[in-house]
């Protein structure tokens, strides 16, 4: 017999001025079983305090700690309410507050499975496996670049909205200083060549209409590239493929690890007259 649950992601936002989270948790509600279940990432989750810039390990340890107490409170309170009730006190659960911990919409499955294996599958695919998507990857990077840049004083590069008539975009590291300057880091670590591809078609396609709309000069563009970590021969035809068509299109591309041009670049925007990478 299946099941209504709910469930939203519990994400741990220590900079509200960058907009970045990780996610840390999961809640799951099934208001006709009358279960309110949760669970936290370990207080010594590693790889969210590598994640951000300047975080203490103690503030996401006692964050944590301060979640916890509180679900935990909720869900012995929550044995005495009806379905609807229960329903209801989900809702207040996720309501939006100006706190370190935020809460994702909340969202419904329909499913003919037990609690706990639908709260293991939440939590592993949502809170574990998101450090191994591209995302993860691209604010990593961009996390290492901004360290370079402030190491060597180049702190010119902020995050930064372009926009054209239509669409606006966010990007994390753009210098408007004798012209408008920027560095996108992308991750080609998909799992397969169409998503690789996509990802690849999806940044140049917004970088060719800020082009297009004399919003970003194609060499003020600079984009770190990571390849596949997975040695696969289509995997690897199609990033050399895309390799070849940021080319074409006219954007400058290097290696991500490759400090010494990265930094030549972000220098071009202390002078007049900018110059390409060699």
């Amino acid at each position: 017999m299946k099941t209504l649950y709910q469930y939203a992601i519990v994400r741990f936002l220590p900079h509200v001025e960058t907009g970045e989270f990780a996610n840390v948790g999961i809640v799951l509600c099934a208001p006709e079983l009358g279960l309110f279940d949760f669970r936290l990432a370990n207080t010594r989750f590693a790889r969210v305090t590598d994640f951000f810039e300047d975080l203490e390990g103690k503030l996401y340890k006692a964050t944590l700690q301060t979640v916890e107490q509180e679900l935990q409170r909720l869900q012995s309170y929550v044995t005495r309410l009806t379905p609807k009730e229960l329903a209801q006190q989900m809702q207040e659960v996720v309501r939006p507050r100006e706190t370190l911990v935020r809460y994702s919409e909340l969202r419904s499955l329909y499913l003919d499975q037990k609690p706990a294996a639908v709260i293991d599958q939440l939590f592993e695919r949502l809170v574990h496996r998101t450090f191994l998507t591209e995302e993860y990857q691209e604010s990593l990077m961009v996390k290492v670049i901004r360290q370079q840049l402030k190491e060597e004083k180049l702190t010119h590069f902020k995050q930064q909205k372009i926009h054209d008539n239509l669409i606006e975009v966010t990007l994390p590291l753009v210098a408007k200083t004798n012209d408008v300057f920027v560095i996108r880091p992308l991750a080609f670590r998909q799992q397969t060549a169409i998503r690789l591809f996509d990802h690849a078609e999806q940044w140049l396609g917004r970088f060719r209409r800020l082009v297009n709309h004399d919003v970003l000069q194609k060499d003020h563009i600079l984009l770190p590239l990571q390849g596949p970590a997975d040695k696969d021969n289509k995997l690897l035809g199609a990033y050399k493929e895309v390799e070849r068509e940021l080319a074409a299109f006219g954007v400058q591309t290097l290696d991500h690890k490759d400090k010494a041009g990265i930094s030549r670049f972000a220098k071009q925007a202390l002078v007049a007259d900018s110059f390409k990478l060699q």
